[in-house]
């Protein structure tokens, strides 16, 4: 199954979406809009893609979810959300059947089509206003749905995907309840000059389009988008969504490009595979490390202008606000897929690499740290720039202090307390403060 996703990749990124590759694993490079959006996929993620109009972040997407779904590109496209100021609940989740209203006088939810689809794409959500991003916050983070009274809570999960534009006139600040609900957020960045010729001329995606199978889905949910109709519907999907794959991989295939599309059984026994995946020791002491080195050690509620003058302000605790238990979950979930494609058991190389991308959109960061790095040359934005930064210090600051950790960890089980007292004090670094702690 690894080669199967090996090869859509490769699919992806030679003919879908033509990015650089700027992400890294050590010395192993991947394209990030195409390597994380078939992940997102793969278990049932949510992903942020940031970037300017007309860049490529609805489209790449799109094609990647009809794709790894098996959906044809244009139900994908009917089911998307579009984000804009009159955005509201009827728009995007349901509405009363107003004929049923006026002749029985009785309440009949119809459901949109978004809600039942398997991947569902937020265009421009941070053009929605605050008060309406509360409205989607349970749907993205659980996969229920509401509406006067009536309630869908899905047995499965579904993939979601938001385009964020950078900050223009018509966008809004994004809640961090909601920031905090997306797993990971990638930027769509510079294309090199090669392969701008290839979208300059368009980039062909017909072969992931079926106007007659999309109709025949879109016609079957209108007829029976009621709550007690739910199973029927998603039953229908599933079996559309093998169909089309059969299809697919016969268009693929004539097109030069011979792969195979993962079933629904395939998908989760991929997510099982990497639910499994060996956790390295240093990952783990890293995590441990990391996660207490953020805490403000002056108070619960951290304040940024506390930094100045503190001691521990060369920790990243005077730079990055938290790292919430979402994002801890989240980090876990993408690094275990990706050492699980490349075959390996997941280490501090893939921990390293994730954090940044897990991190940047969902914590505030210090503006002092942005002004340190915002005139230095980068292919990427100065918060995710800065979060690399960051995670590249304390990972310094945890190799000269790993064999301690190790020690003090081999104190607790002994009930060695005064010695693990001793390099509490000695070290005087917020992860053995914490060991100690009473």
């Amino acid at each position: 199954m690894r080669d199967e996703i090996r090869d859509i990749y490769e699919l992806v990124r030679n003919k879908f979406y033509l990015g650089d590759e700027t992400f890294e694993v050590g010395e192993r490079r991947y394209e990030p809009v195409s390597l994380f959006g078939i992940i997102t996929c793969i278990l049932n993620g949510r992903e942020l893609i940031f970037g300017e109009y007309g860049s490529g972040k609805t489209t790449s997407s799109e094609r990647i979810s009809s794709l790894m779904k098996g959906l044809p590109l244009e139900f994908v496209q009917a089911s998307t959300i579009h984000g804009h100021p009159e955005q509201t609940e009827e728009k995007m989740k349901a509405t009363l059947d107003l004929g049923i209203l006026e002749k029985e006088g009785k309440e009949v939810v119809r459901w949109k089509v978004s809600v039942f689809s398997p991947v569902l794409i937020i265009d421009e959500i941070n053009r929605l206003p605050m008060g309406k991003q509360n409205m989607i916050l349970n749907e993205i983070d659980r996969n229920i749905w509401s509406y006067r009274g009536e309630t869908i809570v899905f047995k499965e999960d579904k993939t979601f995907f938001a385009t964020v534009n950078y900050q223009d006139l018509g966008t809004t600040r994004m809640i961090p309840p909601l920031l905090d609900r997306f797993d990971i957020a990638i930027e769509i960045g510079r294309v090199h000059p090669i392969r701008k010729r290839v979208i300059r001329r368009g980039i062909r995606d017909e072969v992931l389009r079926d106007r007659k199978m999309t109709k025949e889905i879109i016609e079957y949910l209108k007829e029976r988008n009621e709550t007690k109709n739910v199973n029927d519907i998603l039953n229908f999907i599933k079996e559309k969504s093998e169909e089309f794959k059969d299809k697919l991989e016969d268009k693929l295939k004539k097109e030069g490009f011979n792969v195979e599309i993962p079933r629904d059984d395939d998908l989760k026994r991929m997510v099982k595979e990497i639910e499994n995946v060996d956790v390295s020791e240093d990952a783990e002491l890293f995590l441990d490390y990391l996660g207490q080195e953020v805490y403000c050690q002056l108070g619960l509620k951290k304040d940024f202008s506390k930094c100045d003058g503190c001691h521990y302000a060369n920790f990243i605790c005077s730079d990055l606000y938290a790292i919430s238990n979402r994002a801890e979950i989240s980090t876990f979930k993408y690094a275990r897929a990706l050492a699980w494609i490349e075959e390996e058991d997941l280490s501090l190389e893939h921990i390293v690499a994730v954090l940044p991308y897990v991190l940047w959109h969902r914590s505030e960061i210090n503006y002092k740290k942005i002004s340190e790095i915002r005139d230095f040359e980068k292919d990427s934005c100065d918060e995710l720039y800065a979060v690399k930064d960051m995670i590249a210090s304390v990972k310094r600051r945890w190799e000269e202090h790993r064999d301690y950790q190790i020690e003090a960890y081999r104190c607790i089980m002994e009930g060695d307390y005064r010695r693990l007292k001793e390099i509490a004090r000695n070290l005087n670094h917020p992860f053995f403060k914490s060991l100690v702690r009473v």
